[in-house]
């Protein structure tokens, strides 16, 4: 049975300069699946995702999401679109409250007009007391003990916690496709594994939603994801199941640090 795409990218390429760090890169992502995307340092991940969310404009190809061409849109017209990341560093803002930083991802639904909020202060009021309850749903279906803490700062808080509370910001809009740029930095092997889990269990505010994932972690890798594709300097290198992925001999030598001869 053939399954939904929701993400479609054709001869993508991204170059800096004499550098490539996306080579005519195909790849495309079904609705509701997780996809894991593993490579050596520098193979064009992080440049993928800076691409496709509208950081950086590609130098030819094309992104398709959800039947719309978004090649080059900006970061916001993309996010309104339905896409969302995280970033390896934290991006939260430590002096602000965890609710405070959960909201941020939620802009797009809020009405910001100062005029607005300032005269009808009924409306304000039901849209704080809203986001109030969805920011203590998302947090609650991470974990309950955050519910307690939504107007400490994040300041306070482990790094386990303020990953979740990245992942909050980014899922309070409801998007379709969430990528998460190596959630296991600065954490241990036990936590990476236990938000990768809370992640997946997140019933309704997780159904059907697409996770695109960079991780070096090849448990999290393994245990998570439903696909698998390789990059090696901006190209794939394979696609498949991570048994399949993890068997092959090209890969192998890729994660060894070897030169890896292209392969028709």
């Amino acid at each position: 049975m053939n399954q939904e795409r929701i993400l479609d990218c054709t001869g993508l390429s991204m170059h800096f300069g004499g550098l490539a760090a996306l080579s005519d890169l195909d790849l495309f992502v079904n609705r509701g699946e997780v996809l894991g995307l593993v490579g050596p340092n520098g193979s064009g991940k992080t440049t993928f995702f800076n691409v496709v969310s509208g950081i950086y404009r590609p130098t030819t190809g094309r992104v398709v999401f959800q039947g719309e061409d978004i090649t080059g849109l900006s970061p916001q017209r993309i996010y309104h679109s339905g896409i969302v990341r995280t970033f390896q560093r934290s991006r939260l803002c430590l002096e602000l409250t965890v609710f405070d930083n959960v909201m941020i991802g939620n802009h797009k639904r809020l009405d910001l007009g100062f005029w607005n909020n300032l005269v009808r202060r009924g409306r304000f009021l039901a849209q704080y007391e809203e986001g109030v309850e969805r920011a203590g749903k998302l947090l609650a279906a991470l974990n309950p003990a955050l519910v307690a803490r939504m107007f400490d700062p994040v300041g306070d808080l482990p790094m386990i916690d303020r990953r979740r509370i990245e992942i909050c910001r980014a899922l309070v809009g409801r998007p379709s496709l969430l990528f998460l740029d190596e959630p296991s930095a600065g954490m241990t092997h036990d936590e990476t594994r236990q938000l990768m889990d809370e992640i997946l269990n997140m019933g309704s505010y997780s159904e059907g939603l697409s996770i695109v994932l960079i991780e070096h972690e090849m448990n999290v890798i393994r245990r998570v994801t439903d696909r698998c594709v390789v990059l090696n300097f901006g190209r794939k290198l394979f696609e498949g199941s991570y048994d399949e992925v993890a068997a092959d001999p090209v890969v192998q030598e890729a994660y060894l640090g070897k030169e890896v001869e292209e392969v028709e």
